[in-house]
């Protein structure tokens, strides 16, 4: 398919920037439909729309163009000119957490965790359509070759033709990240739906739970489909480059995944013994939560030793990315409060 949508003069719409668009008006409706409905201003959402996107495409930018120096002329270029290049998707994440820090400074919400968490779903929904748009080029897919004819269509293969002309079916990550987003929206809207003013233990707050379930939900997903693809940016260390002979092999997007779920592991750890005391099984998640780290590390580097031993090597960093996401989700429900929710449903 022709990647252009519209040619009209000097105007130029690629269907990919069409699949965003309507992705982000898709995501940004979600999101103020559970804001109104749960007594959030709209006004709130409105303004936080348009700080976020261009907060999200400023960061995005500037984490592609510093690990892909050599794809721009300069940092004003790559800032300015958008015809070439690509972009980090972690930059999202800070965008949009500083744009409800913003919109909060101005008096439009009263609690920026809840904001958060009626943009949660909203993001993971826009994500997925994010990753849809990749449909319409050559981003985002694995250097894994598939040779079955069976398995040469979506939503695994995905015709790719490489430098030389030859065509070539590859792993379609994209969409298989399509698929899993979806899914990670419907969870967060029902997470949204049961436990978004869940009773928390001690003085954790309420609120702000909904959007660190999809932190860990998309970021620890990330650390092996990024490890699948060909077009992956590489954090280089310019001050201490002695550090990039070992993480040389880490990608950029795995790095950040890593340092979310730590500071998840940490805050729900810290609410945890703050409400409960400093149990056994506390010293039982950590070790585990360090298990899965290790599993992960050796998953990586065993597979960019020997990428015909991907089937194991990526079944081992499934597994250990679910163990993941299993030791963030018990230490929250450590923080929970189930005797007073149970009162509250008595009460309603």
């Amino acid at each position: 398919m022709n990647p252009i949508a519209i040619y009209s003069g000097g105007l130029v719409i690629y269907w990919s920037a069409m699949v965003i668009a309507l992705g982000i008006a898709a995501g940004f409706f979600l999101s103020l439909s559970l804001h109104v409905s749960d007594g959030g201003r709209a006004s709130a959402m409105w303004v936080f729309l348009p700080i976020a996107t261009v907060l999200s495409v400023f960061f995005s930018r500037l984490m592609h163009w510093y690990c892909h120096l050599e794809q721009y002329g300069g940092f004003i270029a790559a800032m300015t000119d958008y015809s070439v290049g690509a972009f980090c998707l972690a930059g999202v994440l800070l965008g949009v957490s500083l744009a409800a820090w913003i919109v909060k400074l101005m008096g439009l919400c009263d609690n920026r965790g809840e904001l958060l968490d009626a943009a949660a779903p909203g993001l993971s929904l826009t994500i997925a359509f994010v990753r849809l748009s990749a449909l319409f080029n050559s981003s985002c897919r694995s250097k894994i070759i598939i040779n079955s004819k069976l398995l040469q269509r979506l939503p695994i293969g995905s015709e790719l033709t490489s430098a030389s002309g030859v065509v070539e079916y590859r792993f379609a990550t994209f969409f298989v990240q399509f698929i899993l987003m979806m899914i990670v929206t419907i969870l967060l809207i029902r997470f949204w739906a049961r436990r978004r003013n869940y009773p928390m233990k001690g003085n954790e707050p309420e609120y702000g739970h909904v959007s660190r379930m999809f932190l860990v939900l998309y970021a620890v997903p990330e650390v092996v489909f990024d490890s699948t693809r060909y077009d992956s940016s590489f954090f280089h260390f310019t001050f201490i480059k002695y550090l990039n002979r070992y993480m040389g092999f880490v990608s950029f997007t795995q790095i950040i995944s890593g340092f979310i779920v730590l500071a998840l592991i940490i805050h729900y750890s810290r609410a945890s013994i703050r409400a409960n005391g400093f149990k056994w099984y506390h010293i039982a998640l950590w070790v585990t939560f360090v298990l899965t780290l290790v599993g992960v590390g050796v998953s990586e580097y065993m597979v960019q030793r020997h990428g015909d031993w991907y089937l194991g090597c990526y079944g081992a960093m499934s597994l250990s990315c679910a163990v993941m996401i299993l030791t963030v989700w018990l230490l929250y429900l450590s923080c929970c409060d189930r005797d007073a929710a149970e009162e509250l449903e008595e009460f309603d």
